[in-house]
């Protein structure tokens, strides 16, 4: 698959390494098809790149780079459209937001994937997680702008 970006140019993706997103992301619900792509230029952050709308592409991290003992609490039936099986392999990430120098990511709402059914789901967290946690400055180079 052939997907022209706003952030990285043309990109080819294998059907392997694309996501699906049966309910898409908040604010985002009709995005169901993603991948993930590397940034470049900072081995801590990935981008969640749509792959039907080359415009689209979040900046994410793994949360417990930052807080070690982060947990996601949610519902069992959240968890459904992951269709998870013991033994799957799960990443969870959070997005990151905000300007150079004054970045944070939002605990409350992580996406969680399932990457061995290759689908995954965002969720809002039942536990009062911030929405915006301070990331350190190592990560302030990243431009969140395209």
């Amino acid at each position: 698959m052939r997907i022209e970006t706003t952030r990285f140019g043309n990109l080819t993706i294998g059907e392997d390494r694309l996501l699906l997103f049966p309910q898409g992301l908040i604010g985002m619900q009709t995005l169901r098809q993603w991948t993930l792509v590397a940034d470049p230029a900072n081995p801590r952050v990935a981008w969640l790149q749509s792959a039907s709308c080359g415009d689209r592409a979040l900046a994410v991290v793994s949360p417990r780079s930052y807080v070690p003992d982060y947990k996601v609490r949610v519902g069992k039936r959240d968890l459904t459209p992951l269709n998870l099986r013991p033994g799957d392999e799960t990443y969870i990430l959070t997005t990151l937001a905000g300007h150079v120098g004054n970045l944070t990511t939002n605990l409350r709402a992580p996406i969680i994937i399932n990457l061995t059914r290759r689908v995954g789901c965002q969720v809002v967290t039942t536990d009062e997680q911030p929405l915006r946690h301070p990331v350190p400055t190592t990560l302030s180079t990243i431009r969140l702008a395209a």
